[in-house]
């Protein structure tokens, strides 16, 4: 056999482009993340279009209303975004979401069965904690499930 007859063949991988899953599941991530965020600004919100019934229940003043809708939310969500992200750093992120997703909803639920203005209050602070995991966890998953150049 000639040895000039035989070509090495060179192949090239790119290691890159195997990192990331098939596009498939990777917009099926972005669609159930997608859900996620609507629920979660659902969940957020749901107070301010009962601001009459709340405030005719619990006899309540505008007062008292905005710290239910504000600070016992925004408060919470915003102090517990920083150890979420962090456990989304280091933690299971799809359990994290679960968590996140299961905290909220059983907050929000509760929320509904709530008797009396500082256990509202209580339970939307436990919904600003539950939503908190969402944003952290779901950044950190698209960049895994999305090359740099696929992104916005």
């Amino acid at each position: 056999m000639n040895k000039s007859a035989e070509v090495p063949v060179i192949v090239e991988c790119h290691a890159e482009a195997s990192a990331y899953p098939a596009s498939g599941y990777a917009w099926y991530i972005v669609v159930v993340l997608y859900l996620a965020y609507t629920f979660s600004f659902i969940d957020r919100s749901i107070t301010a279009y009962l601001v009459g019934p709340i405030r005719n229940d619990f006899a309540i003043n505008d007062f008292q209303f905005s710290l239910i809708q504000g600070m016992a939310f925004a408060l919470f969500f915003t102090i517990m975004g920083i150890p979420a992200g962090r456990l989304a750093d280091s933690w299971n992120r799809k359990m994290l979401i679960i968590i996140g997703v299961a905290t909220w909803s059983t907050m929000t639920v509760l929320c509904g069965k709530a008797s009396s203005y500082w256990e509202l209050f209580v339970l939307r602070m436990g919904v600003g904690v539950g939503e908190a995991c969402l944003a952290p966890c779901a950044y950190s998953l698209i960049s895994d499930y999305f090359p740099r150049e696929k992104r916005s």
